[in-house]
């Protein structure tokens, strides 16, 4: 991401600092208000994303796709709107 977008490169680490320690998924949102977390929906039902800036997102998928899950693995970053 550095080469591709190094303007996103303080928020896709502020978002992954919130991943490690936030203590489940559910408290992401509280946790990082600036990362808008959210669940998605449709062709990305259980996943969740973050906001990077303007339309790009970091797209994760938690194990299992619960409130209390424990287990993330980074699907994405993506410009998706």
């Amino acid at each position: 991401m550095q080469k591709k977008r190094p303007d996103l490169k303080k928020k896709l680490r502020l978002r992954i600092k919130a991943l490690e320690t936030s203590e489940t998924l559910a408290s992401l949102p509280q946790d990082d208000p600036g990362g808008r977390w959210h669940a998605l929906h449709g062709e990305r039902a259980e996943t969740w994303a973050a906001e990077l800036s303007g339309n790009w997102r970091l797209i994760i998928e938690p194990k299992p796709n619960q409130p209390h899950a424990h287990e993330i693995t980074v699907i994405d970053i993506t410009d998706y709107h």
